[in-house]
């Protein structure tokens, strides 16, 4: 605030239009809260209105206090406030610290004082500006405390978890240790790269890493990493949060290693691969040909054919609720349970009655959907029976295809469910084609009645739904 120069020259007993001047200008006028302080015994010579409801005192009161009067601290005296508000050397002119103030109803508050010199009425006097910062301490320690809590949750987690930002680590916990094989504050200040090396990383996912600030949405990647210290491999699943870490924008990610769960399920597609590689058992009697494209990398799709003897053979085609190693190890189970049902029938609506009760006996509420079939090419007769996948087709030699219904819930859902069979004769040149749900979602019964390279050409560049599996049986 500027100072009247008249002033330093101003009486003891100031004129009736000086003290307006005074009150109108400094005071009255004012918003922020304003004391002036007497710096030789600290007694609060003035006090303008803003101050006066604040603290709640009369400007009457006010001037019959000190400034240590207002200190929360009652040890803190008159010469420390002095030391504090008063200039240092140089030309330094103003000051600024924290407080705490006692209102006059006793509440306590926390305070920011701006102090300068300045004369007034022929007196040199502090000028106090006083803010209420209660709130931002409160804010303050609210942050304080949620970021201790953060760090204690992080610590207790199995999974490593780094704060990243634009490519930097700013924060590891301490299972990151295992994973980098250093300790995390060798980490902190570095990036990722600087102990790995990355593979099968797409440009629009590394990017995700790098960027700081910009991203409001979690993610989830799939990440191989190769440690350069000793080229182990670790293959990640990291996914990613945007968070505010001490008022930086950052990502915490949570670095969780899938190694061993991406080679079990390795070993299972190549299982599941070598089962469908399998001819069909009487290839002189008929040629197979079959489309078998997963969804994701575990396919919940699958087919069994069993020989019965020179002239028969018994197949299923099915799809198992889940995704992943369940699907494979419900899918392995079925065939256990599949082939023991073979063991005292070979008809398919008794086969399905069978797998049904076994199916609610071990596997609980995952249902299968399937078809079960018979060829019987001694009598050139064809039974099929459904569960869930209710039509397949039948293509006479030379005609179009025919759409056969076979009704019936799948396995597991109801236990005294009924199964509908159908029975078709066939001849030479005749051909059946079985197909999973996946396939009626991309093709109507035209398409799927057609051959496997009609198929496959369709099949570029489709967004898949569900695993589809296509069985086609030429009658020879």
């Amino acid at each position: 605030m500027a100072t009247d120069n008249n002033c330093k020259n101003q009486l003891s007993s100031p004129s009736p239009a000086q003290c307006m001047e005074h009150y109108g200008c400094i005071y009255e006028n004012n918003h922020l809260i304003t004391l002036l302080v007497d710096p030789q015994n600290g007694g609060i010579a003035d006090a303008n209105r803003a101050a006066c409801e604040f603290y709640g005192y009369s400007l009457r009161d006010f001037r019959k206090l000190r400034i240590s009067d207002l200190a929360a601290d009652r040890e803190s005296g008159i010469q420390e406030f002095v030391d504090k508000a008063m200039p240092g050397s140089g030309t330094e002119k103003n000051r600024v610290f924290m407080d705490r103030h006692i209102l006059s109803g006793g509440g306590a508050i926390d305070v920011e004082i701006h102090t300068g010199l300045i004369t007034m009425l022929g007196k040199l006097c502090i000028y106090t500006v006083i803010h209420d910062i209660s709130e931002r301490v409160r804010s303050e320690q609210r942050l304080r405390e949620s970021e201790e809590r953060y760090r204690d949750l992080v610590e207790l987690c199995p999974e490593a978890i780094l704060v990243y930002s634009g490519g930097t680590i700013l924060f590891a916990n301490k299972q990151t240790e295992r994973m980098f094989g250093l300790k995390r504050k060798e980490l902190v200040g570095k990036g990722i790269e600087d102990f790995f090396n990355e593979e099968y990383f797409q440009s629009a996912e590394h990017n995700k890493l790098k960027t700081t600030g910009l991203l409001k949405e979690r993610f989830r990647i799939e990440q191989r990493l190769i440690r350069k210290q000793d080229n182990r491999i670790f293959d990640l699943e990291i996914s990613g949060a945007p968070v505010t870490y001490e008022e930086e924008k950052a990502l915490q990610l949570v670095l969780r290693d899938i190694t061993e769960s991406k080679r079990e399920v390795e070993r299972a597609v190549r299982l599941q691969e070598h089962r469908h590689a399998v001819s069909f058992p009487l290839d002189s009697k008929a040629v197979l040909e079959k489309l078998y494209i997963p969804a994701r990398t575990l396919s919940g799709d699958f087919y069994i054919f069993q020989k019965i003897n020179e002239e028969q053979v018994i197949g299923i085609i099915g799809d198992v609720t889940g995704k992943g190693i369940t699907a494979a190890l419900n899918i392995s189970a079925l065939r256990v349970l599949y082939m023991d049902s073979l063991i005292s029938t070979q008809d398919p609506v008794q086969v399905l009655n069978d797998l049904n009760h076994k199916v609610q006996q071990y596997l609980g509420e995952d249902y299968i959907a399937g078809c079960c079939f018979l060829l019987d090419f001694g009598k050139g007769v064809l039974k099929a029976a459904g569960a869930g996948i209710n039509e397949f087709l039948y293509v006479p030699q030379g005609q179009k295809s025919e759409r056969i219904t076979v009704k019936g819930a799948p396995l597991g859902m109801f236990g005294n469910s009924e199964f509908e069979e159908k029975e078709i004769k066939f001849r030479s040149g005749d051909r059946f084609c079985f197909y999973s749900d996946g396939m009626e979602l991309l093709f109507d019964n035209s398409e799927l009645g057609r051959g496997r390279e009609y198929l496959l050409e369709r099949f570029a560049g489709a967004a898949l739904q569900d695993d589809c599996t296509w069985l086609s049986l030429n009658i020879k």
